[in-house]
């Protein structure tokens, strides 16, 4: 059962092989061109360094987390300084200087601002099972404009393994999301990385998928 716990559990072990380092080159390749100061949220952004890139862009980025100790390290590791304030169940991390960047610590599902220009998501859908992924979509949907642009990464993989990060067919993406989603990119990684071969996949597709109005 992947529970709250389940994930808190994985931060304080460091079991956290979904973090990547660096900047996510699908991101820079595949980013909309928006507005400065355009509102992007980044659901279950772990301690990902995507957000200071779009911050970079002159965007301005609300990531989500569960985690207080993917918050931390994510402020640390980047030398922010920043301003914190409790919303009810929620923590408010805003960082101070030039960039505009909130962390909201706490959970995703008790998240409730709305009217966001665009929303990323690396790893969120990836990390909810079946059984909440509708959930997840539907309240991600509600946090965005009508005319909000969504870049989604997803994946699709053989074998016996069981996620977290876990396997979406292509086909429930656009049932998901709704008709106006279109893959946009495809790379099959068990033919270019050794370690997806090495754990019995012959497909591992991350596929990317954007919503332009």
């Amino acid at each position: 059962m992947i529970t709250n716990e389940f994930w808190l559990d994985r931060w304080k072990t460091g079991r956290i092989g979904f973090h990547q380092e660096g900047i996510n080159p699908k991101l820079v390749e595949f980013w909309p061109a928006l507005p400065k100061n355009s509102r992007v949220l980044v659901p279950l952004c772990g301690k990902s360094n995507d957000m200071m890139w779009l911050a970079e862009q002159g965007y301005e980025v609300t990531g989500v987390e569960l985690s207080s100790l993917a918050v931390i390290q994510f402020l640390g590791d980047n030398d922010l300084t920043y301003d914190t304030h409790q919303e009810g169940d929620l923590k408010i991390h805003t960082v101070n200087g030039g960039l505009s960047l909130r962390i909201i610590e706490g959970d995703y599902f008790q998240f409730s601002e709305d009217n966001f220009d665009a929303c990323y998501d690396r790893a969120a859908m990836v990390a909810m099972p079946d059984s909440k992924r509708a959930e997840y979509v539907a309240h991600t949907l509600k946090r965005l404009s009508p005319s909000a642009c969504v870049l989604l990464i997803s994946l699709q993989y053989d074998g016996d393994t069981q996620g977290p990060p876990f396997s979406i067919e292509e086909d429930s993406v656009p049932l998901l999301w709704g008709n106006h989603i279109q893959k946009i990119a495809s790379e099959n990684l068990a033919q270019t990385n050794l370690q997806y071969k090495e754990q019995g996949h012959s497909t591992f597709d991350e596929s990317v998928w954007r919503i332009q109005p």
